[in-house]
């Protein structure tokens, strides 16, 4: 069946930014954009199982997850690039400066435990606009110190190829009718797509981001934005946006981490 292209200027005038709350809770959030939902999706790329929900993480399976918190308040995640480094999405960060900005490390319970970093400086990417390039350096005011449950990970050179299973995670809500975030880390996994095949699905989508696909029931949602996405134990995505609501049918967003491997490694010391 052939599918009406939407133009660029008209798919980006359908994007926004979902925020959750009032008062402190009021703060970034992930990115959303868009669609007509009363048209016929692609078809699932996984047939079986719900994963919103996630699976609880053990304490030592993600040492390079942080939680981003303003004031305290948790509201992105983000990782560890070194350990004076950390990496997360712009819209996280774009409009709280630095010193009200913590970083939790080593911990999967999202308000106890592990090492708590302040941030010192917050490097956005020039390029950044809402749903392009949507990254950013965060610089600890001290190292982090590693162990079994901190560590660095490693940027990836070239996106996962079509179809590979990337491990995503987060402390984001469980669904988009949950309005509480869980309180022990959360992962799962999904599906790449080539840039042409996200394309095919949402008929517009820039290199600079990686497409993860799921069916209904599955994906990122609030409070997953600036996490990470791995394939073979490297960073190939920074959490973006959602489609469509929550845990649609869908793909999600990231920012292409290959795409912005050089202004990553300049700006970050690596």
């Amino acid at each position: 069946m052939h599918t009406q292209r939407i133009p660029k200027h008209l798919l980006f005038c359908l994007l926004w930014l979902i925020h959750q709350g009032n008062g402190a809770e009021n703060l970034n959030d992930t990115a959303k954009m868009h669609l007509d939902t009363n048209s016929t999706p692609f078809p699932p790329l996984f047939p079986q199982g719900r994963i919103v929900n996630g699976n609880s993480a053990n304490e030592r399976q993600f040492p390079y997850q942080v939680s981003l918190r303003y004031h305290g308040y948790h509201i992105c995640g983000g990782s560890i690039l070194s350990q004076n480094y950390v990496v997360t999405a712009a819209h996280c960060v774009k409009n709280n400066p630095a010193w009200t900005l913590t970083i939790r490390a080593g911990s999967r319970l999202v308000n106890s435990g592990g090492q708590v970093v302040r941030v010192s400086e917050v490097k956005i990417h020039p390029s950044y606009r809402n749903f392009g390039n949507d990254i950013a350096l965060l610089k600890l005011s001290q190292p982090v110190k590693f162990n079994d449950t901190v560590k660095a990970i490693a940027l990836a050179r070239k996106a996962p190829p079509s179809g590979a299973a990337v491990l995503t995670s987060g402390w984001g809500r469980l669904g988009k009718s949950i309005p509480n975030t869980p309180r022990v880390l959360q992962y799962t996994i999904l599906n790449a797509l080539t840039n042409g095949e996200c394309k095919r699905r949402l008929l517009f989508v820039e290199p600079n981001i990686l497409c993860l696909a799921h069916p209904a029931g599955k994906g990122v949602c609030s409070g997953d934005s600036g996490g990470p996405a791995v394939y073979k134990n490297e960073l190939v995505g920074v959490t973006n946006y959602v489609v469509a609501g929550c845990a649609s049918a869908y793909p999600d967003g990231y920012a292409n981490v290959a795409y912005h491997y050089n202004w990553l490694k300049s700006n970050a010391g690596l």
